[in-house]
């Protein structure tokens, strides 16, 4: 009882426990499979404790989501709501540190994010959250992107921004999840295939070149 006393002086800590404890579940089994105290008995909390915190374990995902999207979109945002004005080289270099730090991003939480994609294929909830959500999110501000990109003249003048956007979003997402979501660890020669084949795709479809 006194430790459980010290966590309610912290709710902050017992909110992060619950968060680590479910991205651990996730990593070993299907969202389906998900009970909320399967969760809460790897924080050494009590089960009505996940209420203080958490509806239900919908929530409790789209508290995961919110939080590795705030990271996608971290390491994107240069490149996302950059000047093209800079000019196709440097557009290229930006947009080349963003595919990488998203990787880095798929390759920390890709047995998380591979669990809560395959739970939106058949759960209209976790659907709406991930795909209608997170993915719909990039999708737009890719498409931004691209539509400022063809405009400048500095991609190509056939492209249809939002397409664009879709095709390359949706290759990313799946292409990301197979290279990460089941293995950790991969080797650095692997890795490194990994990004310099999404460099390939992204910056030659987009500036014309593969840098």
């Amino acid at each position: 009882m006194s430790g459980e006393r010290r966590r309610r002086r912290k709710p902050e800590e017992a909110e992060r426990a619950i968060l680590a404890a479910a991205r651990s579940f996730l990593a070993e089994h299907p969202f389906r499979e998900m009970k909320v105290e399967d969760v809460m008995a790897r924080t050494g909390l009590s089960r009505p404790a996940f209420y203080a915190y958490f509806k239900d374990r919908y929530e409790l995902v789209t508290r995961l989501l919110e939080g590795i999207g705030g990271l996608l979109f971290a390491v994107d945002r240069r490149w996302l709501v950059g000047d093209p004005a800079v000019g196709r080289e440097e557009s290229s270099e930006i947009l080349r540190q963003a595919l990488r730090g998203g990787a880095e991003t798929f390759e920390r939480y890709g047995p998380v994010l591979r669990a809560i994609s395959d739970a939106a294929s058949y759960d209209g909830r976790v659907e709406e959250m991930y795909r209608f959500g997170l993915i719909e999110r990039l999708i737009v501000a890719v498409t931004a992107r691209v539509s400022r990109d063809v405009e400048a003249g500095i991609s190509p003048e056939g492209l249809a921004p939002r397409e664009t956007a879709r095709a390359l979003v949706f290759m990313t997402e799946r292409y990301l999840i197979e290279a990460y979501g089941r293995t950790p660890g991969r080797k650095r020669d692997d890795r490194e295939a990994v990004v310099r084949t999404l460099e390939t795709v992204w910056i030659s479809t987009l500036y014309g070149t593969d840098g």
